[in-house]
């Protein structure tokens, strides 16, 4: 009988605990001579996870059956291999798991999930059922352990009579159709007095979703029945593969063309996460529902529970998925590449604190909601930078720290196996940081690791009658004259938009560009926000076939400290091409970007020039437009390979961090 030693491996962008658990589960099956490991790679952040065995061809094909049926796929899985090996090189302890990882236990896995919430199995509805693989029984509250099948029947019965089913244990309301369409029949915001507040106290799920009709917050779907999702949503082979995974994550995409009853631009949607809903949206598809809508119920910082618990929301960056913003604690190990200068930061953006913490190892962190105290004296840095440019379009912030703090935060990396003697700072780098939070900018880093800032996105006047004086004051005048004659219902339209000190400088102009090209329904009275009108903007650019579009102007206006944009005439562009009778909304939109993205790619040429651009790192929550991303990676990421950090998230725990590296404290 001949005998072989095999290597499993499976490549991750960051550790999975599910993975290391299940290493030291194989490790006690002594039949196979089985070793285990895990090895870094320094350049790129990945982790390999590796199980040795030693054994007979016919129980080495058993156990490679084993191991593809229980390493069920994480959105952290890049790559797996199985190859022939001379000797082990792993080690036959177990990996040292910290307790209570929010990886772990998972809440279900591939053994007990078709026994709980499969309808043709005779556990159906068992949400107690007993695990020993995932120990997801383990994982349930109190309240969740006293469900039986019947009262999660008579949930779903009651969403079906009354339209919305308020899940308290969750967190979560459930809506059969959009909240605010149900709200609108009754309540109009405009209508919304203290006394209707305090009508409606006792009623959690109205007053989420009056909230929700009065500020526009991208609708969010759970998918009752996978097999459907293809009818409803746009999702490609990636997107299907993560909705699946083990961390069951939100992604953003847009509804089918022409959708009967899915009419938001976009939505984030979701697969079932926990055992209660894996129920009840099995009952539900029964009853052929397909999709749900949610709210959420719970503000945070009543329940920092339900901060770790919501759900991870999922941007594609350079063939990784990243999270837009990471809400649950964590750590990293210490980088080596660069000197780290202080011990502990924090940063907060208008919901969340991140707090930073260096240790001779490793990089520690906890998110807090705002309603939370701080208490940590260390450097910090402003929430919203853009705020102060609200008052006056030509007034703008010259704080790169934030802008700083992300390009550190990308280039970190850790090799054990270097230790500098000297002082190591980022050199020869850019960062284009784009948020929706804090100011957009594109920032360098020259030879000396002297900080630069060259370009920063105007934030638009406050409401659309101020930026129609502003266009009638520049060369675009007749333009806008000519546009007033022939769309009045358009230039109305602009006219009564009203932008918020915190929304972010491109989705302003992604908003008014809306508005502009005409893709807004003019019929609709009710105020729209500046999310919405971007998120329709993005969604028709996602809808456009080809990679050819017009050319929009991106001209750069020249300050006394740096660059800025003349967004009159990019606006102007846009309106010469709708009085010259295009109706292809899609491809203006996709021009929009593209031309965005060229026209950074002959500014980053130009840095090039200057000083040397070795390191080109993409940073901020504008990024989670796909259409951006993609042009900008097309457009850039051929000449200068684009840097992020799979490690960290694209704006909230990696500010924080990249504090730990500025040079100077803030005065």
């Amino acid at each position: 009988m001949s005998m072989h030693n095999i290597r499993f491996d499976f490549v991750c962008q960051r550790h999975v605990p599910l993975y290391e658990h299940l290493c030291n589960q194989y490790l006690e099956r002594s039949e196979f001579n089985i070793s285990i490991g895990a090895e870094s790679e320094p350049q790129t952040s990945k982790i390999r996870y590796f199980i040795e065995a030693f054994a007979p061809q016919a129980q080495l094909e058993s156990l490679a059956d084993d191991i593809a049926s229980d390493f069920l796929l994480s959105v952290w899985l890049l790559d797996t291999h199985i190859q022939r090996i001379e000797q082990h090189s792993g080690q036959r302890k177990p990996f040292n798991i910290k307790p209570l990882h929010s990886g772990l236990p998972l809440n279900f896995c591939q053994h007990c999930q078709p026994k709980f919430g499969d309808n043709q199995h005779p556990s159906f509805g068992n949400i107690n059922l007993q695990c020993h693989h995932c120990m997801g029984h383990e994982k349930l509250s109190r309240d969740e352990k006293s469900l039986t099948q019947t009262d999660i029947a008579a949930m779903a019965n009651r969403l079906l009579s009354h339209k919305s089913l308020p899940l308290p244990i969750l967190g979560i309301t459930l809506w059969l159709t959009p909240p605010a369409a149900i709200l609108s029949s009754t309540i109009q915001p405009s209508t919304i007095s203290q006394n209707a507040d305090e009508q409606l106290t006792n009623s959690s799920q109205t007053n989420a979703s009056m909230t929700k009709t009065i500020k526009y917050q991208r609708p969010r779907i759970l998918v009752c029945n996978p097999n459907s999702l293809n009818s409803h949503f746009i999702v490609n082979d990636s997107q299907v593969l993560a909705l699946s995974s083990i961390e069951k994550p939100l992604l953003r995409v847009r509804p089918s063309s022409e959708h009967p009853s899915l009419l938001a631009p976009l939505y984030d949607i979701q697969f079932a996460e926990n055992r209660l809903l894996v129920i009840l949206t099995e009952v539900l598809r029964q009853k052929g529902i397909n999709w749900l809508h949610v709210t959420s119920d719970i503000e945070p910082h009543t329940s920092q529970e339900a901060l770790l618990n919501e759900p991870l929301r999922l941007a594609s960056i350079n063939q990784h998925w990243l999270p837009i913003t990471t809400l649950s604690d964590g750590s990293i190990p210490l980088p080596t590449n660069v000197t780290c200068l202080h011990d502990e930061h924090h940063y907060q953006d208008d919901q969340h604190t991140f707090k930073v913490q260096s240790t001779k190892t490793d990089i520690n962190w906890q998110v807090s909601d705002n309603g939370a105290k701080s208490s940590t004296s260390a450097l910090t840095l402003p929430p919203v930078l853009a705020s102060s440019c609200a008052e006056d379009s030509n007034t703008i912030t010259n704080d790169i720290t934030t802008s700083l703090c992300a390009l550190n935060a990308a280039v970190l990396r850790c090799d054990p196996n270097k230790n500098h003697h000297k002082a190591q700072f980022v050199k020869h780098a850019a960062v284009l940081y784009f948020s929706q939070q804090n100011a957009c900018q594109i920032v360098t880093l020259d030879s000396q690791s002297n900080p630069e800032l060259f370009f920063q996105l105007p934030t638009l006047p406050t409401s659309g009658y101020e930026i129609c004086h502003s266009l009638s004051e520049s060369p675009q005048k007749s333009l806008l004259d000519k546009f007033k004659q022939l769309f009045p219902a358009e230039y109305n339209q602009l006219l009564d938009l009203h932008i918020q000190a915190d929304d972010g400088a491109l989705s302003q102009l992604m908003a008014v560009a809306t508005l502009i090209i005409g893709a807004y329904p003019v019929e609709t009275a009710q105020r729209v926000t500046v999310t919405e009108l971007a998120d329709k903007f993005i969604a028709l650019a996602m809808s456009h076939h080809g990679n050819n579009a017009p050319r929009i102007d991106f001209p750069l206006t020249k300050g006394a400290a740096h660059r800025s944009l003349n967004w009159c005439k990019t606006l102007g562009t846009l309106m010469s091409f709708k009085l010259a009778g295009e109706t292809n909304l899609a491809k203006l939109a996709f021009a929009f970007h593209d031309s965005f993205a060229d026209y950074l790619s002959h500014w980053v040429e130009h840095l090039d020039q200057n000083i040397g651009v070795k390191q080109l790192v993409i940073a901020g929550s504008e990024f989670a437009n796909p259409v951006l991303t993609e042009r900008v990676q097309l457009r850039i990421g051929k000449n200068f390979p684009l840097v992020v950090n799979p490690l960290l998230d694209l704006d909230g725990v990696n500010i924080a961090i990249g504090g730990l590296y500025l040079k100077q404290r803030r005065r």
